[in-house]
């Protein structure tokens, strides 16, 4: 490709780029110098475009790091993260969700600072013009990273949180007029979150000066799920579907809305993510560990059950009886492919699911990928095939089953359950052939 060529393709990508953050809505500032192009939002997060004219390779950075993306015909792959109008458009969207000044609408152009684009005269070798980009590019990785809010240690040690540097502007927010009560919960539409029921317990401890808002989020984003506001000095609680969670704090002294915290405050992340499994309540504490709001660590802690499962009694006909466990569910011994399973019953499931390790021990192959929605919101499993399971003394044949990640439990469905005849007597349930 020639050098104007090239320089045409790089002016067409960067149209895209504009008009790609132009559609968002909201107040994203470009300027662009050269080869590079930066997204600046309002709270002060960037995002990086580089160009390399001479082979067209593109660096994108973000707060999470780099990628190279490489031409191939008129768009952009990387192997991690895909095309590259995709993954800016995912980047776009989770900044502009990860704090409430990034979704205000753009300043009008007689108050905005006119972006600045300054041209270079470039010669020379290619080679030595793309290491000085990559070398650039690297140091502003470096530099997007220094800005990460403080991480902890991972779970059940005690984390000393740092805070984001900059403050939310009362003039910048729509604040509610009252400080809500103590265990106020929000769940936020967009997450699919449903909570309650038979999900796990988790309990928050603020043994802080100053109360505090947690923040679940889905894994690898900064999309909030729901929120827990605990007063200093009190506790809460909530149940919620076994998964896994990214976790954010704000903390702060004057309160504003579920999703942000406080007017005055700062929502810190935390770098390991939360996982929570069927039986296994979890217990977060937040100590004290200065004078400020933002002074505090987070304990972890994850307890699971030592009470044994009941045994299940057998009839004759092979018709079992077991007995309800002290958490309320009921247990069921099986087998897939003769790897033995422990089953939960779970009359709400339609398809019998299992975790991925006993899928491996299985040997479960010709696994079909599917889109999966839970109480914990969309995944990605598969559908498989099982030539042979048992349930007690029964054996079944050509179950289909469905594989789910980062579960710990294996579910026993209605299409299993329909092979029998089930009833209940008290805190008993009884399973029989048709």
């Amino acid at each position: 490709m020639t050098e104007s060529a090239s320089d045409a393709a790089g002016d067409a990508l960067f149209t895209r780029i504009r008009q790609m953050v132009a559609a968002r809505g909201v107040d994203i500032r470009l300027q662009q110098e050269a080869s590079t192009l930066k997204l600046i939002f309002a709270d002060g997060q960037r995002i990086l475009i580089n160009l390399d004219r001479q082979s067209r390779h593109v660096w994108l950075a973000a707060a999470d790091g780099g990628s190279e993306f490489v031409p191939q015909g008129t768009s952009w792959l990387s192997p991690q993260h895909g095309e590259l109008l995709t993954r800016l458009g995912e980047l776009l969207e989770q900044t502009v969700a990860s704090d409430p000044r990034n979704s205000r609408a753009p300043i009008p152009a007689s108050a905005a600072e006119t972006p600045v684009i300054i041209q270079h005269i470039q010669s020379g070798g290619g080679h030595g013009l793309r290491n000085a980009m990559i070398i650039i590019l690297l140091a502003a990785v470096a530099f997007l990273l220094t800005q990460r809010p403080g991480q902890p240690s991972p779970a059940g040690e005690p984390a000393a949180v740092q805070a984001e540097p900059a403050a939310f502007a009362d003039s910048e927010r729509r604040c509610e007029s009252g400080f809500p009560q103590n265990g106020s919960t929000t769940v936020f539409p967009e997450s699919g979150l449903q909570i309650g029921g038979t999900g796990t317990e988790l309990t928050l401890h603020n043994e802080h000066a100053h109360p505090l808002l947690l923040v679940l989020t889905a894994p690898r984003t900064l999309i909030p799920s729901l929120s827990v506001l605990v007063h200093a000095r009190q506790q809460a609680s909530v149940r919620i579907p076994p998964g896994q969670y990214d976790l954010m704090f704000a903390a702060g002294t004057r309160w504003c809305d579920a999703r942000s915290g406080f007017s005055d405050g700062r929502m810190l992340k935390f770098n390991d993510s939360l996982s929570v499994q069927h039986d296994a309540p979890v217990r977060i504490a937040m100590q004290s560990s200065g004078a400020g709001p933002e002074d505090f660590r987070a304990l972890i802690s994850t307890f699971v059950a030592a009470t044994p499962l009941p045994t299940p009694s057998f009839s004759g006909d092979g018709s079992m009886a077991v007995k309800r466990h002290g958490n309320g569910h009921f247990y069921l011994p099986g087998s897939i492919a003769g790897v033995p399973v422990t089953f939960m019953l779970d009359t709400g499931a339609s398809v019998t699911s299992i975790t991925s390790e006993i899928a491996r021990e299985a040997g479960v192959r010709n696994c079909k990928e599917i889109q999966v929605q839970t109480a914990n919101g969309s995944t990605t499993g598969c559908i498989a095939l099982i030539p042979q399971m048992t349930l007690g003394n029964f054996t079944l044949k050509n179950i289909t089953v469905a594989v789910m990640p980062n579960m710990d439990t294996n579910l026993l469905g209605a299409n299993v359950l329909r092979n029998f005849r089930v009833g209940q007597d008290e805190d008993t349930l009884l399973i029989g052939r048709n």
